[in-house]
């Protein structure tokens, strides 16, 4: 009897030690389970962040970059402005530019006058003429006669030219006559300031009107258009009868496509 209940008694023991033992094993189970869970559900968590800080970063950028190309164009579309602006602006002198009174140029700051001023004066104090023009200095001119054109040297291939009169009845060298004529052709896209006038080389035909108004003689005013492309010319010459000759001082203003091209200024006494 007392064996039957040793033996009932181990056989519960063992049973007992089963059930912990599953038990023990189970919950070990449920444990790791669980910690993978939380690692797992870290890392989701973390990814989740990352992309949520990637793409508010991401749209920080965007409007700051938006935010930075709107000020940058809006800097240049007032300065685009302000210039056209400026440019509109007219082109303001007391000195009236066709001035017959006063036809006079300026050559490395120093004035020079038409009428007055001799081809050797010129020489004297250095304008750079071009020395092949210089070697024909001497030359005879005959009596009543302009001399060929002597060349000032603005830059390469770059020039302004000079003509001397003999309004005398007998022969004399060149050099000794006096300075006649100045035409230049103006280069906008060229930089000079050896040779400059009362006024300035980037002038409109708009400038020149509101200075010296029209000129008297409509056909002094002279317009060209090309029929076969965007080439147009603007003339405006202003006169002053001659009281010794036949013919005139005058000033030739001339614009191509708005822009002024070439002055022209002659005296005859």
């Amino acid at each position: 009897m007392k064996k039957a209940i040793y033996i009932g008694l181990i056989l519960s023991i063992a049973a007992g030690c089963l059930f912990t033992g599953c038990g023990d094993k189970k919950s070990g189970e449920t444990s790791e389970s669980a910690v993978t869970t939380e690692a797992e559900t870290e890392e989701e968590t973390e990814e989740i962040t990352e992309e949520e800080t990637e793409e508010e970063t991401e749209a920080e950028t965007e409007e700051e970059t938006e935010a930075e190309t709107e000020e940058e164009t809006e800097a240049e579309t007032e300065e685009a402005t302000e210039k056209e602006t400026e440019a509109r602006e007219p082109i303001v002198s007391d000195k009236l530019w066709a001035d017959f009174d006063n036809m006079t140029f300026y050559v490395n700051g120093k004035e020079y006058k038409l009428g007055e001023t001799t081809l050797q004066d010129m020489i004297d104090d250095g304008v750079p003429f071009d020395e092949d023009d210089l070697a024909n200095a001497g030359n005879n001119v005959n009596a009543n006669y302009e001399t060929p054109s002597f060349e000032i040297v603005l830059g390469d291939y770059y020039h302004a030219s000079v003509y001397a009169m003999n309004d005398t009845e007998e022969n004399m060298p060149a050099n000794e006559c006096w300075i006649s004529t100045i035409s230049m052709y103006i280069e906008q896209d060229e930089t000079q300031d050896i040779l400059s006038f009362n006024f300035p080389l980037n002038i409109t035909k708009e400038d020149l009107i509101a200075n010296c108004g029209e000129p008297e003689d409509p056909d002094d005013i002279y317009t060209y258009d090309s029929e076969d492309s965007d080439y147009h010319v603007d003339k405006y010459t202003y006169r002053k009868d001659s009281e010794k000759y036949y013919g005139y001082s005058k000033y030739e203003f001339e614009f191509v496509n708005g822009e002024f091209d070439k002055i022209y200024m002659t005296y005859l006494p």
